[in-house]
């Protein structure tokens, strides 16, 4: 039944209502309920203001807005009673940042923790001069709040509008976003055919950044042909018409929550697109298109003024490598069109490069190269960072569970009155599902002790949030989130960019991230509004260990450079193939965009396809596949039957993720954090999992083992009588040997399940990799005979160490000499493999499933770089034992052990004397 007014309810049965409420704040607050005859739509919570005297004072409930008279009740189904119902938790008016971190550090000594505080004081910021701007562009400012601009967006806007690229570097919540704003909406109100574009590595911040952009619209009454859809908004912006829409795949999007319809309007008329890089490599092949949106595309393009490039520093590596050349792609287009006025306007986290990285992805230099903005006196927030260790077990015999102080944290956290919101990042998603259920149990008894929460009532106080769950459980965990009816989310990286939830007071890592940017960018999730409180919870893991030994030393660290390659002849001959698709068949003036030694040995090395003719480049190839840039391999939908409908749990789950947690007998925790669901089958033709609800007391957890087959080489570069080097195909086969059974209670110890039917999953990549033969093995062994001597250590354990540690200060070397990421490369090292008939050896192989991105031959070219680079970052650390500045890595999947300093400079040098290209 609708929601129905118990006095005009008989003459109207659809009609608006406001809904009261003092549950989370005894000020008040109201919500307004449109009911139509297709269903309910329900507004924001908002604080009900002083002059509203028509709600003051008024008890909670619903209201028709006609009379006043309250609803009927009793007419509403339960489904409808729960919608409407207010779920919120008590608002935190004021966080005292301070007396939380007093009451942690008190804790922390009474469970014996060792806790180190690290704090970043408030900085106003700099605020910039008068900046001269319309009258209507400073009323809307000051309708959007914002008085007076900071320096670095003035500079931003002064520089953008004398037409210079400009890379802006500054801290998360710092105002980037209206720094390019301001001058590309200036441009789209008086020039009526100027275009933009803004590009984002997740589809997250493209909507985000679509829902500010509606913010510039004039008020309603000045408003004429305004359309608004899902994903596509027409408006005025001082009298001047403006559309502005999204354009992204439609890939596991449900048929509801599609936006074809928006998406004819955005290309048949829009000025402001916003999309991400991949699906912008997607659209450019309409180009080569005289049907479809080839005409609509070729409109945008020759108006299009201003290219944003948000969260540039994701660029890196491989993707940035094949964004580089989208880029090119684009501007080549622009340029045949007659369009030579496109500025770009890039936005990143703090990174060693920025003003490198944007020149390289744009292949903008030199004069038109990029004015960087960086280092400025951006606004911040008082932010507390505390570094938690936890201590010894009651028993004195090992480390605390790191959840253990977890828990006491929350409970201190949510006591006293308290009632911030936290943001909790997890490793894996699993334990994002898990943790949340765990946290809700804890904290649903501790509020009904000091919180004066009832104990019986139903409350999610955490949820997850992770890359596996829908779209719209994510959009209504974040709804919930910012309503205040959760306390907080347990989430993968997935928020670690890309979503700005302002309300978050606490954020507590559970492990360190890997590197200084993602952590800054995951303590940048709190302290944006206010006071914010970090907790960075270490593990028990060499790496993380030596941060808790030396804790300023960590917030030293500098931030890591980005690396891109922008000459990789696979790629560059792929995006060529591209581009000539798009624009005709010919590229003119090629060398403009492409350097000219890395397009000559494409032509040459393809001359079948490719004639050079006065400057002009003619493709004669096949018509191009397009491919997309990020290669995922198969996923799968996690599904549960209901009748003849399938209730979606998961989706978008890789096959290294189906084989751990989803393989058959697998016991996983649901979306609702209350169902837990059993494995029936896997249907490998349809992609699909099939699950059923069970009652059961434990979860499952597959043991994953990985080996390594050589499939082929395709090229022998060394090969005598103590080493061999080779550049082949090697197949990863990565196959579910069992699983343990972990019960949730915690009091029975986990069971072990070993499992028949292992259903592997393998892919074939491309890998460079040493070898040595028994008389390297001795080699080897002679070498390191006087280390073994002064040490207590097996003569096997001390090689394989020492292999270890030259496998990681060479990978640490790959991405600054390869110009790539540590996530487009993986590698390993063994005294004895299986894959190399018992001997030692040593791999680096391409993340990406087939392989194609050419990194490892450039590995093997470069090869005795790295070693240098290797041996460099070894002697030059002064440590003596090894530390993550010579020879830990985060991601090592042996837990940096075994690792040996000496014997790996040893090791170093006695391959030096191996050139790895020399034949014998």
């Amino acid at each position: 039944m609708p929601v129905i007014c118990s006095s005009c309810g008989g003459q109207k049965p659809y009609g608006d209502f406001v809904q009261i409420g003092y549950k989370a704040d005894p000020k008040g607050y109201y919500r307004y309920i449109h009911q139509r005859a297709n269903g309910i739509r329900i507004s924001e919570w908002r604080s009900i203001e002083p002059d509203m005297e028509s709600y003051i004072n008024k008890q909670a409930g619903v209201y028709c807005t006609h009379d006043g008279c309250s609803i009927l009740d009793g007419m509403l189904t339960p489904e409808e009673m729960e919608m409407i119902s207010d779920r919120r938790l008590p608002v935190q008016q004021a966080f005292d940042s301070d007396m939380l971190v007093q009451n942690l550090l008190e804790v922390g000594k009474r469970i014996r923790s060792d806790v180190h505080v690290h704090q970043i004081d408030a900085n106003q910021g700099a605020y910039a001069d008068q900046i001269l701007m319309p009258s209507w562009l400073q009323r809307k400012l000051l309708s959007l709040g914002i008085n007076k601009l900071y320096q670095h967006q003035g500079e931003a806007i002064q520089n953008i509008r004398e037409g210079r690229n400009v890379v802006l570097c500054t801290k998360t919540a710092s105002g980037k976003s209206l720094a390019y704003n301001v001058p590309i909406m200036e441009k789209l109100v008086s020039d009526p055919n100027a275009c933009g574009l803004y590009l984002a590595p997740f589809k997250a911040l493209v909507e985000d950044q679509f829902t500010h952009l509606k913010e510039w619209a004039d008020d309603i009454e000045e408003q004429g042909n305004k359309i608004s859809l899902n994903g596509f908004s027409r408006f005025t912006v001082n009298g001047q018409q403006i559309s502005v829409g999204l354009l992204h795949g439609q890939r596991n999007v449900p048929e509801h929550m599609r936006k074809d319809q928006a998406s004819s309007f955005v290309f048949s008329e829009g000025r402001y697109w916003l999309t991400n890089v991949h699906y912008l490599h997607l659209i450019l092949q309409g180009a080569g298109s005289s049907t479809g949106r080839g005409s609509q595309l070729l409109r945008f393009l020759q108006n299009l003024r201003y290219v944003v490039i948000d969260e540039l520093h994701q660029y890196s590596g491989l993707l940035g490598s094949k964004v580089s050349l989208v880029l090119r792609r684009l501007r080549m287009l622009c340029d045949r069109l007659g369009n030579k006025n496109v500025q770009f306007i890039a936005c990143s986290a703090t990174i060693a490069n920025p003003k490198y990285l944007a020149e390289e992805l744009t292949g903008m230099r030199g004069m038109k190269g990029f004015h960087e903005i960086s280092g400025v006196q951006a606004p911040v927030k008082k932010k507390a960072i505390l570094m938690w260790n936890p201590g010894l077990s009651d028993d004195e015999q090992k480390k605390r569970a790191v959840v253990s102080d977890l828990y006491e944290i929350l409970r201190t956290i949510y006591k006293d009155g308290r009632w911030p919101r936290s943001i909790i990042f997890t490793s894996n998603r699993q334990q994002a599902q898990l943790l949340s259920r765990e946290i809700n149990m804890i904290l649903r008894s501790h509020l009904h002790d000091h919180g004066g929460l009832s104990a019986d009532e139903p409350h999610e106080f955490f949820l997850p949030y992770h890359a596996y769950l829908t779209q719209e459980v994510k959009e209504r965990t974040i709804q919930k989130l910012e309503q205040g009816e959760i306390l907080g989310v347990v989430t993968t990286s997935a928020l670690e960019v890309g979503i700005d939830v302002k309300c978050l007071d606490v954020c507590i890592l559970l492990g360190y991230p890997g590197s200084q940017a993602s952590f800054w960018q995951q303590a940048g999730r709190v302290g944006r509004s206010r006071d914010g409180v970090v907790i960075m919870m270490l593990q028990e893991e060499p790496l993380q260990q030596y941060f808790a030994r030396n804790p300023e030393e960590f917030f030293k660290l500098p931030p890591e450079s980005a690396a891109i390659n922008t000459t990789n002849p696979k790629l560059l001959k792929e995006h060529l193939a591209y581009a000539a698709h798009e624009l005709g068949g010919t590229l003119t003036n090629a060398m403009n965009y492409v350097r000219s030694s890395a397009l000559r040995k494409v032509v040459a090395e393809a001359s079948d396809q490719w004639q050079q003719i006065e400057g002009k480049l003619l493709y004669h190839g096949e018509t191009p596949r397009y491919q997309t840039l990020y290669t995922m391999g198969a996923t799968y939908t996690v599904v549960t039957k209901n009748g003849w409908n399938e209730d979606i749990l998961f989706q978008s789950v890789d096959e290294r993720s189906l084989i751990r947690d989803y393989h058959v007998d697998a016991v996983f925790l649901g979306p609702d954090n209350r169902t837990f669901y059993k494995v029936k089958w896997v249907n490998g033709k349809q992609r699909k999992v099939v699950v059923e609800p069970v009652r059961t007391d434990y979860h499952t957890r597959g043991i994953v083992r990985d080996s390594i087959e050589i499939h082929d080489i395709t090229n022998p570069l060394r090969s005598d009588a103590a080493i061999k080097s080779n550049l082949g195909n090697i197949i990863v086969k990565r196959s579910t040997f069992g699983y343990k059974k972990i019960y949730n209670h915690g009091a029975t110890p986990p069971e072990t399940v070993q499992l028949t039917n292992t259903y592997p999953v393998s892919f074939q990549t491309e890998a460079f990799w040493l070898m040595w033969d028994h008389q390297g093995r001795d080699e080897l062994k002679g070498l390191l005979n006087d280390v073994q001597n002064h040490e207590s250590i097996d003569l096997e354990t001390l090689v394989e160490g020492s292999l270890h540690a030259v496998e990681h200060a060479i990978a640490s070397a790959i991405p600054a000499v390869v110009r790539c990421s540590m996530a487009d490369f993986q590698h390993t090292s063994f005294y004895s493999g299986s894959a190399l008939f018992g001997m030692p050896g040593m791999f680096f192989y391409d993340s990406q499933a087939g392989g194609g991105s050419g990194i490892v031959e450039v590995v093997a070219e470069k090869f005795e770089v790295l070693l240098e680079k290797a041996q460099q970052i070894i002697s030059s650390c002064g440590c003596s034992d090894g530390c993550p500045s010579c020879i830990q890595l985060f991601h090592c999947e042996k837990q940096n052990e075994p690792l040996h300093k000496a014997g790996a400079l040893l090791v170093l040098n006695h391959l030096q004397k191996y050139p790895v290209c020399n034949h014998s």
